[in-house]
């Protein structure tokens, strides 16, 4: 085979799936759909009786990864579906030997960035190439079109990509939510900061929900109708459209579903190491991390039950400063993860594009949202590595939800209701829109008790000073 064949794209070439789960067996019937024939591995026979059933019969099935990778004509390219963690460490290191210089393995799962850095520079100098790609848009996503994040080499992306456009979602003006990036683990980063805003979208969400049910006593199907017309203004999203529908589906006795499921709710990891990133790359994106840490606390539903008190109904709480409140938290939200995107590819040299990602996500993904399109307006007119909250129309929109935060905030505070997405989104305007805040009585505490030194303001370099009041 000579180095041109060797580089031809695979767009009409048979791929390689292995994992043949929920998600990885919606792809498989996604790629089938468009054209792709397909070599699959399922390790587990019950998911692969289940596959089998729903796949072609001109499926090729494989009875491990080496015959899987035999079975491919060169260069291969093969996805995995498997769980995040030591499975893909050794998918990978089973595939290794039987894999040759120009093919590649994409990994489609909920990987850690750092975990795809790793196997990216394990398999450096092999000639072979591990594209991350970040999938967005759950079952039906996976099924009929989902947003697509990929990370990797440009080259080799060139030739997986046909396959992958073709399947992904479309926005409405026909582009495909599928792209590559940026370089290394762009795609596998950019997907974990989608699900840490996935989180405090939902938590902003929930707290609007209990303010509403609990608060104000409202019946399910009224909150149904407040969510049903907020999906028809600035918070038109996927998220808010099935909030409506979760709030108003009732069990078979005809109350309310929500009202029988248990206050605890789980989590994958994702938003975890969105958290820890931003802590890594020094970015306060507070309002994701206030999300997780409110799962931590659904967790302890046994202390609740000890420590709990009764909580009388909100007092002052207007549907629209709620509604205002919401939108702020929701725009925050997304900021501090457009702001992570940016400050770990200054640290990772990866050449992110943030509208590219805005685009990738108006369609296929659970983050769909007309407030995309402004965001992308807004990466557009600022610097690559600054505050999307710069921007002269997002700042604006931000000017004019805040009193309603304020107010909610303070509403939900004195009635002893816990909203952490929108206190820490308060919280986080007020600090980024203080020209001075109190990080020069931090200084000089440190140097107080530690001797840490300080900076002045009125000349350069570093200090330290006798501070026992004299």
């Amino acid at each position: 085979m000579t180095s041109s064949d060797r580089t031809a794209p695979l767009g009409a070439a048979p791929f390689g799936l292995i994992g043949l789960g929920t998600m990885g067996r919606n792809l498989a019937l996604n790629l089938v759909d468009h054209g792709t024939a397909l070599v699959v591995w399922e390790r587990d026979p019950a998911l692969a009786e289940t596959a089998r059933a729903a796949l072609p019969a001109s499926t090729v099935w494989a009875d491990g990864p080496a015959a899987l990778a035999a079975a491919l004509p060169a260069p291969r390219a093969i996805l995995l579906m498997v769980t995040a963690g030591p499975a893909v460490d050794a998918v990978i290191d089973a595939l290794s030997p039987a894999l040759s210089p120009g093919d590649a393995i994409i990994d489609g799962g909920n990987a850690d960035a750092r975990d795809t850095a790793r196997r990216q520079a394990a398999l450096a100098g092999t000639g072979i190439e591990l594209i991350g790609l970040g999938v967005s848009g759950g079952e039906e996503g996976a099924r009929f079109g989902p947003a697509l994040m990929a990370g990797g080499d440009a080259a080799t992306w060139e030739r997986v990509a046909p396959a992958l456009t073709a399947i992904a979602a479309r926005t409405p003006d026909g582009s495909p939510c599928c792209a590559r990036l940026g370089a290394g683990a762009a795609g596998h980063f950019v997907k974990t900061v989608h699900n840490g805003i996935e989180y405090a979208v939902m938590q902003a969400l929930a707290e609007a929900y209990d303010l509403m049910r609990h608060g104000l006593g409202m019946a399910p199907d009224a909150i149904g109708d407040v969510f049903g017309r907020w999906n028809h203004g600035p918070l038109e999203s996927y998220l808010v459209e099935i909030a409506a529908d979760v709030v108003r589906t009732r069990d078979d006795d005809g109350t309310a579903l929500l009202d029988k499921v248990v206050d605890r709710a789980g989590q994958k990891g994702t938003g975890r190491w969105a958290s820890l990133a931003a802590l890594d790359y020094g970015v306060p994106a507070a309002t994701i991390a206030e999300a997780v840490f409110a799962r931590a606390v659904s967790a302890r539903g046994d202390e609740r039950a000890v420590l709990a008190t009764e909580r009388a109904a909100v007092t002052g709480l207007d549907l629209a400063d709620l509604e205002a409140a919401v939108r702020a938290a929701t725009v925050a939200a997304f900021v501090q993860g457009f702001d992570l995107i940016a400050a770990a590819d200054v640290a990772e040299g990866w050449s992110v594009d943030r509208v590219a990602v805005a685009q990738v996500w108006r369609a296929g993904c659970i983050l769909r949202a007309a407030l995309l399109d402004r965001l992308a307006d807004a990466a557009r007119r600022v610097p690559p590595d600054a505050l999307l909250l710069q921007a002269p129309a997002l700042a604006a929109e931000m000017r004019e939800a805040l009193p309603g935060l304020r107010r909610t905030v303070a509403a939900a505070a004195l009635g002893g209701y816990a909203v952490p997405a929108m206190g820490s989104a308060l919280a986080w305007v007020d600090g980024m829109t203080r020209e001075r805040v109190p990080a020069d009585f931090l200084q000089g505490l440190r140097d107080r008790f530690g001797a840490h030194r300080f900076e002045r303001t009125d000349q350069p370099g570093s200090f330290h000073a006798d501070w026992r009041g004299a």
